[in-house]
């Protein structure tokens, strides 16, 4: 919306608070309600299943037990409270729908430890094929409900896909499937020492990743903001990979019977992320000027310097080092090590904003993230007994690197002779072959060392499907 001489109108003030409120916000609360929902119950999975081979069926039957009464609890409190839900979101339809709002809300907070537990179980395949159908069913069956049945059926088909994840978990663990034995008090509390500082460190750890968000929306006008928010929207997609191979690197890493394998697991995590992360980030250096405008309209051309700059975080999570701290059993550590990441990112976001802008705030961002990921692996490298230089492998990673970088390269003519779709349709698959050639003629020839014998390949490929 315009600003005209005389100052914002009242819509506009209010598009205003809806701009600067609502989105990180809403996102904030979304997220911290499911990190919170499920008090890291979920996430204590990888840690204890792996290692607890008799009794591992306890720890999964309480986590079931607890997010089953959770989930519930849940629904009720989504359902109490939708006439609060529908007049924050001034949206008085939503009560319409608060029956299938609720059933999906505990649905999917009961069924959270589907995937997990399979994973953790050594089943990644099948817990990929978990993911994979709820996604499919999830969007193919909003989609069809309000297509052929009208928009109230598409509430009511993503509740039917969070009561299938329910029937699916406990048909699991009915039937073996999962492991499921008696829980115990004494095991509830070691679980709960391991997963509450855990769900702290994760909820303080979305906080930060936000804080960008709110500086901004509270430092700029609405279209301002949206310039940000298009800036950075490609970010949320790494975590679609660096989430299950770091889940995975967890069960990895608890079957290690030695240092060295495990500093062998934790390279081959790091090595697998760079493959597909290096890639990502060189292709959108390589096509942000293009795909931005095609996604958003040139109104967002002012973006793409943005876009650019925001890309540089992704490298970053090459380095999978809180799941290393996890698989350690520190989310005390992580707990407060979170809030210290909070004023760290604080100082820099805002200092950013203050001297550069938005580009300052992107910066922030960055910085913080580096700050972390530095702090945190040179504490993990204590647990694998190695120094920070050995616990990657830079050859490989230079090797990555520069197999992304004469890729681009090869597909960067394109523009020259072709726009739009077209040219960003072509540049992939020229991109994607010089890729997958280079790789293959800089692949090292010679036999991996025996500590690097862990099943870190398998498992994690899968993860990425």
């Amino acid at each position: 919306m315009g600003w005209n001489s005389r100052g914002p109108s009242r819509g506009q003030e209010r598009s205003r608070r809806s701009c600067s409120d609502d989105p990180a916000r809403w996102c904030f609360r979304a997220s911290c309600r499911l990190l919170v929902g499920q008090l890291g119950l979920t996430q204590s999975l990888f840690y204890f299943l792996p290692r607890e081979k008799e009794s591992g069926g306890s720890y999964a039957a309480q986590t079931f037990f607890s997010l089953a009464i959770i989930g519930l609890l849940a629904g009720f409190a989504v359902y109490c409270g939708a006439p609060l839900l529908a007049h924050f979101l001034e949206s008085p339809g939503l009560l319409e729908f608060r029956a299938p709002l609720a059933i999906y809300t505990g649905g999917m907070l009961a069924a959270a430890p589907l995937e997990a537990s399979l994973t953790s179980h050594g089943r990644p395949a099948r817990a990929a094929i978990a993911y994979t159908l709820t996604d499919f069913f999830r969007a193919g069956g909003m989609v069809a409900a309000a297509a052929l049945l009208g928009v109230p059926w598409l509430f009511r088909a993503a509740a039917a896909v969070a009561v299938l994840r329910v029937f699916a978990l406990w048909t699991l663990a009915v039937r073996g499937g999962v492991p499921f034995l008696r829980p115990t008090a004494q095991r509830f509390r070691s679980q709960l020492a391991f997963a509450l500082p855990f769900a702290g460190s994760a909820v303080l750890w979305v906080a930060q990743r936000q804080f960008s968000q709110y500086a901004v929306s509270a430092s700029f006008n609405p279209a301002t903001f949206a310039l940000f928010a298009v800036a950075c929207f490609h970010l949320q997609v790494v975590d679609i990979v660096y989430t299950p191979m770091s889940e995975v690197l967890m069960v990895d890493l608890a079957h290690a019977q030695t240092p060295s394998a495990a500093a062998g697991a934790f390279r081959e995590s790091v090595s697998r992320l760079a493959t597909i992360l290096f890639p990502a980030a060189a292709g959108a250096w390589l096509l942000g000027s293009t795909v931005v405008p095609l996604l958003f309209t040139s109104t967002y051309l002012a973006a793409v310097p943005l876009f650019l700059l925001a890309t540089v975080e992704i490298p970053l999570w090459v380095l999978p080092v809180d799941a290393l701290l996890r698989a350690e059993g520190e989310t005390r550590f992580l707990l407060w090590f979170s809030a210290v990441r909070i004023v760290v990112a604080a100082v820099l976001v805002l200092g950013g904003i203050h001297f550069f802008g938005l580009a300052g705030a992107i910066g922030g961002s960055i910085a913080t993230e580096a700050f972390s990921r530095v702090c945190l692996l040179t504490r993990g490298c204590r647990h694998l007994g190695l120094g920070v230089r050995a616990a990657f492998d830079p050859g490989g990673l230079v090797r990555i690197a520069v197999s992304a970088a004469i890729a681009a390269a090869a597909a960067w003519p394109l523009r020259l002779f072709l726009h739009r779709m077209p040219m960003v349709l072509a540049s992939v698959a020229v991109y994607g072959a010089a890729y997958v050639l280079c790789c293959s003629l800089f692949k090292p020839r010679r036999p991996a060392p025996a500590s690097v014998d862990v099943s870190a390949g398998r498992t994690a490929s899968a993860a990425a499907a």
